[in-house]
């Protein structure tokens, strides 16, 4: 009764997220085909670059504490952390944003590079409250207050950025559009917050976030940089792209990633955070994770097949006919990254139990190798690809982007291949007084 009791309420909260998620993401599907006939690939890229930079300032603004909001045995502690994450926020981004504005005057760079700095500050503030307000609906079951979320940011997102594409703002409407599309969809997060500050006072708060803080530690100084590593990645990817093969090829390499990545946002996040509540529920009762592992990574395979394998042979003809010709180049990119992300995909849910597990230093290590071969990949290989070729020592369609990509692919691939097998091994084999 108990097994079954746990599937049922596994499958409901599941289904709750991925109702209202699906509705966004449907969404954004209808009106992505209009947008990118508004909007250049080159457009595309630099909206790619701000999200990436977005994402890495929110990340470290609240160094990662958020994710102990599920976690924590009392909500009395969690909401302390919720606390003490707001207050590291605030002094991170705040110092960004005063470090930005002394190099931009130093520099004596132009005025839209202080309006670009702003806004990807106020974005990362945003992130922040999503992020927090996620983990805290995630540790309350508040499941249909996050797919309301979503349903709203996809909705405002979308309209402005057709409103602004409309107007010919170019990429700056991209940009502004997703801040106040974002920005419109935080306010369930801030009442809730409001509401639950009268049940948890804060006296005495500030020596308990002390203690917290401590107690936790090993979000800010393993977790942390683990995650920083991951985008910070994907950020110098995308400044090393920019640079050897310029803004379109960006732009199109981006959507397609954006396109393989939208299953995630569909299914694979809602039952990850799922996953993550039942699993640290499992673990704290001395319970086994391995079957839920298991079931979980069934389902996303389940899911992800055929899609992926579609995409696979027929990226380059379903993105041009759905997005325009401009987008055939992101169709073909999206054929060669179709395997790996669909490995990414199964991964990512289950991504959680390193931190249920503690073992955070192990998937920092796997960081590190992908890291290596990503820059490696990126940084290194065209240098010494255009150099050959420069002296004909090789053709220069082997330094072409898609060569690079596709043993970019190769490699990441068997590296989440290795993973998977590890997060079975380890939720099988571990004793749960080692948790």
């Amino acid at each position: 009764m108990q097994v079954k009791a746990l599937k049922s309420d596994f499958v409901k909260s599941v289904l709750t997220l991925m109702t209202g998620t699906a509705i966004a993401q449907i969404i954004a599907y209808l009106i992505y085909p209009v947008l990118t006939r508004i909007y250049s690939t080159a457009d595309m890229g630099e909206l790619g670059v701000y999200t990436r930079l977005v994402a890495f300032i929110a990340a470290f603004a609240t160094a990662r504490y958020e994710a102990t909001l599920p976690v924590a045995k009392q909500d009395n502690h969690a909401f302390s952390l919720y606390r003490l994450s707001f207050r590291i926020s605030l002094i991170v981004l705040s110092t960004v944003f005063l470090a930005g504005l002394s190099y931009f005057f130093l520099k004596s760079y132009h005025f839209s590079n202080y309006v670009f700095l702003l806004i990807s500050v106020l974005s990362a503030y945003v992130s922040v409250w999503i992020n927090l307000g996620t983990n805290w609906s995630v540790r309350k079951k508040l499941f249909r207050q996050i797919s309301i979320q979503r349903m709203v940011n996809s909705v405002s997102v979308s309209a402005f950025r057709l409103l602004f594409g409309v107007l010919n703002w170019g990429a700056f409407g991209l940009i502004f559009g997703t801040l106040l599309g974002s920005f419109l969809s935080i306010f369930s997060f801030i009442r809730t917050f409001l509401s639950n500050k009268k049940s948890y006072p804060s006296a005495k708060d500030s020596k308990r976030m002390r203690v917290l803080a401590k107690s936790y530690k090993f979000y800010p100084t393993v977790y942390l940089p683990h995650v920083l590593l991951d985008l910070g990645v994907d950020l110098a990817l995308a400044a090393l792209i920019v640079e050897f093969y310029g803004k379109g090829v960006f732009g199109s390499y981006s959507y397609a990633y954006l396109m393989l990545k939208l299953p995630l946002s569909l299914f694979g996040q809602s039952l990850g955070q799922v996953f993550f509540n039942k699993s640290s529920e499992l673990v704290n009762k001395k319970q086994t994770v391995y079957p839920l592992t298991l079931k979980t990574l069934r389902i996303l395979f389940y899911i992800s097949v055929v899609p992926f394998t579609v995409l696979f042979f027929f990226g380059s003809e379903l993105f041009a006919f759905v997005f325009g010709e401009r987008w055939t180049e992101a169709g073909k990119i999206a054929e060669i990254l179709a395997p790996a992300l669909m490995l990414n995909f199964i991964v990512s849910p289950i991504s959680s139990l390193s931190l249920v597990l503690s073992k955070q230093k192990l998937m920092f290590g796997f960081g590190l190798i992908v890291a290596f071969f990503q820059l490696f990949n990126f940084g290194i290989i065209p240098l010494i690809m255009n150099m050959l070729c420069k002296f004909r020592f090789a053709d220069p369609g082997f330094s072409s982007f898609h060569w690079i990509l596709g043993f970019n692919a190769i490699l990441l691939s068997l590296i989440y291949v290795v993973i998977i097998m590890l997060f079975l091994r380890l939720t099988k084999k571990i004793p749960l007084n080692q948790v």
